[in-house]
């Protein structure tokens, strides 16, 4: 009972230390920026290109649940339960509860679908792997090529990105070879098993599912700026998103803040006034709010029954 008592403060103080970071950034952005003249900017939207967004964020979600059907998660389950979990996950991680929150739901949904627990829980976790490590490629992927380009204020930044996402990868890289090193020979348990098994369904289509999925999000954030009359390069709100997705790892509820602050930086950067860049972060938020609001009433009207089908 102490044990329990002593959990639920500290989960509700690491909530609330999350929220702060959260607030903290908003308020730096309302320190830089004209919020009265981004609020302005924002009813000039165009609408279609809003709901353009929406559609490709709702794509999004509907590829990252066919990248978990062919890792086969759980054997047996057809593609559209694992659609309705995916889009049911979206609707808690946007709101304000997290990546891994919205993964935990997914794993007890899969439980409870098939009562297994170790296996959507590698996959799941395999996928995440995947799912950043494509990002954070394509990071420096179009860092070199707006550096080769010749952007001279995005220099800098650039290099930056290059030399942390490298560093970050590396220092993963090791690891894996660290655990496969202490563990060879040896009999795996379960949940180790599980998660070596995951790992080798990591294929050449499930890479290139997670590139069109990061290039398809970066199409989202430049709706969002067509619908503010705002013609940029590609290569800016593509950068943009890939920064802004990779603050999902920050300990901050749903991204609040980090995410446009990132939406921010990076477009101005490339010549968009501050103010601009605050409301097409807006934007994007509201606009995947919404999206992920409408993928859950669309999974609720899912027949996500299993039927007496042979395993894959």
């Amino acid at each position: 009972m102490v044990a329990a008592k002593k959990n639920k403060k500290k989960s509700f103080l690491l909530t609330l230390l999350k929220l702060a970071v959260g607030i903290a950034a908003l308020v730096l952005l309302f320190v830089w920026v004209d919020w009265r003249e981004a609020l302005a900017t924002i009813v000039t939207a165009n609408p279609v290109w809003l709901v353009l967004g929406g559609f490709i964020i709702l794509l999004v979600w509907s590829l990252d649940a066919l990248r978990l059907h062919w890792m086969t998660p759980i054997d047996g389950l057809p593609y559209r339960t694992h659609l309705a979990l995916a889009l049911q996950s979206a609707f808690i991680m946007q709101f304000g509860f997290g990546v891994f929150s919205g993964d935990g739901y997914r794993v007890a949904g899969y439980a409870l679908k098939s009562g297994k627990v170790f296996k959507p829980t590698a996959h799941l976790v395999a996928s995440r792997i995947i799912g950043f490590s494509s990002v954070a490629i394509m990071a420096v992927a179009i860092s070199l090529w707006v550096i080769f380009l010749g952007e001279a204020e995005f220099l800098d930044t650039g290099k930056s990105i290059i030399r942390s996402v490298v560093i970050a990868l590396v220092i993963g890289a090791v690891i894996i070879l660290v655990i496969r090193f202490a563990l060879r020979g040896r009999k795996l348990t379960r949940w180790l098993e599980e998660a070596r098994v995951a790992m080798k369904t990591i294929t050449v289509r499930i890479w290139v599912l997670s590139f069109v999925m990061v290039i398809l999000r970066g199409a989202s954030f430049a709706c969002i700026l067509y619908g503010l009359d705002i013609h940029m390069q590609f290569y800016v709100p593509l950068l943009a998103n890939v920064s802004a997705t990779l603050t999902a790892l920050l300990p901050v509820l749903g991204g609040i803040g980090v995410k446009e602050g990132a939406y921010v930086g990076i477009t101005s950067l490339f010549g968009l006034a501050p103010t601009i860049g605050l409301s097409a972060a807006i934007l994007m938020r509201f606009v995947v709010l919404l999206a992920t609001s409408c993928g859950l009433l669309l999974s609720l009207g899912l027949n996500t029954e299993k039927h007496e089908t042979k395993a894959s």
